[in-house]
């Protein structure tokens, strides 16, 4: 499907799942075993969608991660060197974090 998609494609908070674990401030519970196989398949589709699309000619893309490091622990270290080495990279100010309420 990455192969046809459009001329475009954004992936937003693509190391969140990274993000998340990094953050956390307590140990974090695991998941029942059929919640962690369907996370790792979606990861892993994931990683291969962007190293396809990073492979792609005549395509731009447009991927938010929150630094180098999280990119190559979400997508692997040679598409993250890949990634790095033909993108232009610009620098955000963090966003806001949702304020939770109960």
């Amino acid at each position: 499907m990455i192969e046809n998609t459009t001329a475009v494609t954004v992936i937003d908070d693509l190391t969140l799942s990274v993000d998340l674990v990094r953050e956390a401030k307590v140990p974090l519970q695991p998941d029942t075993a059929d919640v962690q196989a369907m996370m790792a398949l979606e990861a892993g589709a994931l990683a291969d969608a962007v190293a396809r699309l990073s492979l792609l000619p005549r395509r731009s893309w447009l991927l938010i991660v929150s630094n180098l490091d999280c990119l190559a622990e979400a997508v692997g270290q040679e598409t993250a060197d890949r990634l790095a080495a033909v993108a232009e990279q610009a620098e955000l100010t963090p966003r806001p974090r949702p304020t939770l309420r109960w």
